[in-house]
């Protein structure tokens, strides 16, 4: 489900309402604008493509007109968004819009994931198909090559990815900024199931450090990662991929 801007505004977008953000706003009706003219501003979204969700899930999802802009300047030309200091909300849509066409899917595996149990969480990891990364792999490697990518990174590559840009416009992935929000909602509720110890801190050579699940949840987050491909874009996905994305999923919850 796609809705382009309107041809009778140059600054109509997309704007996710965060439901527990404490930005102070004013709202009168339709018109909202934020209580004092400083940062943080809102930001409204040319194409859905380009939004990006993280805190604050489920929240609603708005189409938007920026009335009065923000500070737009330190932005790269034509950003793909706006800061804006107030707009006017045009119409609320389906959070599943988000997502593409089979957004709905995804919308009920996050769904899943907020209320993920430690022996769900056990079933997925062990019931992980051995092909399932480089079946994913694949469909990434269909979805840059249908973006018209000229070199297309090799499909072993792409395991592992949660968004890269495209060839045409802004797409972050296959269900857009859908496998970031995967990886973060499994990571707030791994640390809510598990507090610290689902989290590892790995040390590289050059004594960087970076915070990394835990063995347990980052299996657990790769079976959640190919489900969602699965069931987000089958378009991408051929018959033996699609099984073998789907397995863990399948033994824990069942035909979905």
């Amino acid at each position: 489900m796609s809705h382009p801007p309107s041809q009778t505004s140059s600054r109509d977008g997309y704007w996710f309402e965060h439901l527990n953000d404490d930005i102070a706003l004013v709202r009168d009706g339709r018109q909202v604008r934020l209580a004092r003219l400083q940062p943080p501003w809102l930001v409204v979204d040319q194409t859905i493509a380009t939004l990006i969700v993280s805190s604050g899930w489920p929240g609603r999802l708005w189409r938007a007109r920026v009335t009065e802009l923000g500070d737009m300047s330190g932005l790269v030309a034509n950003p793909g968004y706006w800061r804006a200091a107030a707009m006017e909300l045009l119409e609320e849509l389906p959070l599943s819009v988000l997502f593409g066409a089979h957004g709905e899917r995804v919308v009920a595996l996050l769904e899943q994931i907020q209320a993920l149990s430690r022996t769900q969480a056990e079933c997925l990891a062990a019931n992980l198909d051995p092909d399932a990364g480089h079946a994913y792999g694949r469909a990434w490697l269909r979805w840059s090559e249908a973006q018209g990518q000229q070199r297309s990174t090799p499909a072993d590559d792409w395991e592992g990815t949660l968004a890269a840009p495209g060839a045409r416009g802004k797409d972050k992935s296959p269900i857009h900024s859908g496998f970031l929000l995967v990886h973060d909602q499994l990571r707030r509720r791994a640390l809510a199931l598990d507090g610290d110890q689902a989290i590892v801190i790995e040390t590289d050579e050059d004594g960087e450090t970076e915070e990394m699940l835990a063995p347990l949840w980052q299996d657990v987050s790769d079976a959640l990662l190919y489900a969602a491909m699965a069931q987000g874009a089958p378009q991408y996905v051929d018959a033996g991929d699609e099984a073998a994305l789907m397995r863990a999923w399948r033994a824990c919850y069942g035909q979905r």
